[in-house]
């Protein structure tokens, strides 16, 4: 290994060393990592965030969507996107773009990038609140708000409050056995047979038969939510 490249890629454990013998030493921030289900074992973060850390060029077309990444042109609609618009890259695509990635350390924690320019990724627990009071929806990463979105509960209080988690099942067209085999888009089970799902009709105000729907327009919540959550994620259900 050249000197060259041992000064630019460290790992986790040693930096952790420096940053306690040297305070004054700076070695870029913490930041949250994004999984989804649907990628197992990928870790995502903002492009801003990344690039921001790693001092690199970005360019970005007429529509604000990035395009080339340190030099590296990106395929069109490439890079995942919350519901928010939000671009977000994995560390895979950083690495083909040219930042050293380290594995993950016994924490999970990865190093991404060199000595002064570079950044410490951990993966934080995922957990779900939903608001039956505010109609809401929110999915959370540590402290990272993922998913926020509108929601339509079940009428006269048909849906359950509680502590509940996420699957085990779930389908990305799932049909209703209780309800004229009305179709469920992006279903994912919490407690029996309410379901989180997409619907085309999520009014401002409790509608459902006890299933708590999300909308399928405005960046498709439903899909993300779906391909976002783990299985066993804790999902809060308030009446706040």
């Amino acid at each position: 290994m050249s000197r060259r490249f041992s000064l630019l890629f460290i790992s986790p454990c040693l930096i952790a060393i420096l940053q306690i013998a040297c305070p004054a030493v700076s070695l870029g921030g913490t930041i949250e990592a994004i999984t989804f289900h649907a990628e197992p074992g990928k870790l995502f973060l903002p492009v801003d965030e990344a690039v921001d850390e790693l001092k690199w060029p970005v360019r970005r077309d007429d529509m604000g969507k990035v395009f080339q990444l340190n030099e590296m042109m990106l395929p069109p609609a490439s890079l995942r996107t919350l519901t928010d618009g939000t671009e977000v890259v994995s560390t895979d695509q950083l690495t083909q773009a040219g930042a050293e990635v380290s594995p993950p350390d016994e924490n999970g924690r990865v190093r991404v990038g060199g000595f002064f320019r570079g950044f410490t990724l951990v993966v934080s627990p995922q957990r779900v609140v939903v608001s039956l009071k505010r109609q809401q929806l929110q999915g959370w990463q540590g402290d990272r708000l993922v998913l926020q979105t509108r929601i339509s509960s079940g009428r006269n209080g048909r849906t359950p409050a509680g502590e509940f988690r996420a699957g085990p099942f779930r389908t990305v067209m799932h049909h209703s056995t209780l309800y004229q085999n009305a179709p469920m888009p992006w279903s994912v089970q919490i407690n029996g047979n309410v379901f989180i799902h997409g619907f085309t009709s999520v009014p401002n105000y409790p509608a459902s038969h006890g299933c708590i729907r999300v909308p399928l327009n405005e960046g498709n919540p439903a899909k993300f939510f779906y391909e976002w959550v783990l299985d066993s994620t804790p999902v809060s259900v308030t009446r706040d």
